[in-house]
């Protein structure tokens, strides 16, 4: 299964992306690029397993989004407040944008935002190959990874980055290090790396 998601608005007829369906693998190939071109997306980025659509959660991982600036509701996705979405604007950082989330809940809905990481990078040693579970789709399988160690030639530059394509593991730049110490963002953790 694939670990990626696709923020992007549903076509106006989504009715094919409204379930979940398992496919033999011709027919996944046969439908991946009239399915890209719907998205609006680079046929690369439409992967098997995919998840589609806006942000969007449940009252249950709203009440601690509420009183933190960061929450993680789940593998891969990470929910930030407005405070620190708007300090991380202000720093004009690459590699990064929001996407608001809905929560279907009663009355105030807390003001929360997905961080959407853009850039890429590979750890020393690792590369396209290392990560390919299926060559026939391109599903990547993610080791978990004993160093994480970037290999800066393979690295975009941004200041928010995945490492291998693996959408679970979110690198920061020093940059970043820097706006969330001056502001002490709660609910948040940065450890340093080479």
């Amino acid at each position: 299964m694939s670990g990626h998601r696709l923020l992007v608005p549903l076509p106006p007829d989504a009715s094919e992306f409204a379930t979940v369906r398992f496919l033999p693998v011709p027919d996944w190939l046969a439908a991946r690029a009239r399915w890209a071109d719907a998205l609006g997306l680079d046929v690369e980025r439409v992967s098997p397993g995919a998840r589609l659509g806006e942000p969007s959660g449940r009252p249950a991982s709203a009440k601690r989004a509420v009183m933190e600036d960061a929450v993680h509701p789940g593998p891969g996705v990470l929910w930030v407040g407005a405070r620190l979405r708007d300090e991380l604007a202000r720093a004009t950082l690459r590699g990064v944008a929001f996407a608001a989330v809905e929560l279907p809940i009663g009355g105030h809905a807390p003001d929360l935002w997905e961080l959407v990481v853009g850039g890429r990078a590979w750890r020393q040693g690792s590369s396209e190959e290392n990560v390919r579970a299926c060559d026939v789709c391109g599903r990547r399988g993610f080791p978990r990874p004993k160093s994480l160690t970037v290999d800066e030639s393979r690295w975009d530059g941004s200041d928010f980055f995945f490492l291998d394509e693996n959408p679970n593991i979110i690198v920061v730049s020093e940059r970043v290090a820097d706006v969330f110490e001056s502001n002490e963002f709660s609910n948040v953790l940065l450890e340093p790396i080479r």
